[in-house]
């Protein structure tokens, strides 16, 4: 399974290519205060990886807003494959959350 390709963006980790996805705008579901999965990919197409940081742009609870930016998803790519994510092997989507991987 790969991730959609339309507003992909680009980052090397490693001297590897991946790439990582995020709206533009605030989906119904984040504002209702659900914590957004930020999907990433090798350029192979191997494992999905899920980065959950407990994000959500939902400003309606009173929550402060978060910024992702290049270096908070190179820093969860590189514990990712610390902790043992496989990124060029095909396998269902794993999960980053709170430095530990899980395999749905």
């Amino acid at each position: 399974m790969a991730i959609a390709k339309k507003g992909l963006r680009k980052i090397i980790v490693i001297n590897e290519v991946f790439y990582w996805k995020i709206r533009k705008k605030v989906s119904p579901a984040e504002r209702h205060d659900v914590t957004y999965e930020i999907p990433v990919q090798h350029e192979s197409e191997g494992q999905i990886l899920l980065i959950n940081v407990g994000f959500c742009r939902a400003e309606y609870y009173g929550r402060e807003p978060m910024k992702i930016t290049p270096s908070l998803i190179e820093s969860n790519i590189t514990e990712a494959i610390e902790l043992g994510w496989e990124y060029n092997k095909q396998g269902k989507a794993i999960t980053l959350m709170d430095g530990k991987l899980f395999f749905w």
